[in-house]
């Protein structure tokens, strides 16, 4: 992790969400393709439904920005 990561935030991307943003955070924080957040979240729900309580409870507790990060693209492939 780069000096300058550790300043990332975990927030909810709202205007890169299907639903409600969380996999485009998660993505954005660990610096990896909103794809695959995605296809684990829906992989989690398939295997046994945790990730779908995981996908509310992140929906409800991550705070929410209106405002794209100006290096999301970069991060996230």
């Amino acid at each position: 992790m780069a000096a300058n990561d550790r300043s990332i935030r975990l927030m909810r991307i709202k205007r890169k969400g299907v639903l409600g943003g969380v996999c485009a955070g998660l993505a954005y924080w660990f610096g990896c393709p909103t794809w695959v957040m995605r296809a684990l979240a829906v992989g989690l729900v398939v295997i046994g439904g945790t990730g779908f309580l995981g996908y509310i409870i992140l929906w409800i507790f991550m705070p929410a920005t209106d405002e794209l990060p100006q290096d999301y693209d970069e991060r996230t492939y």
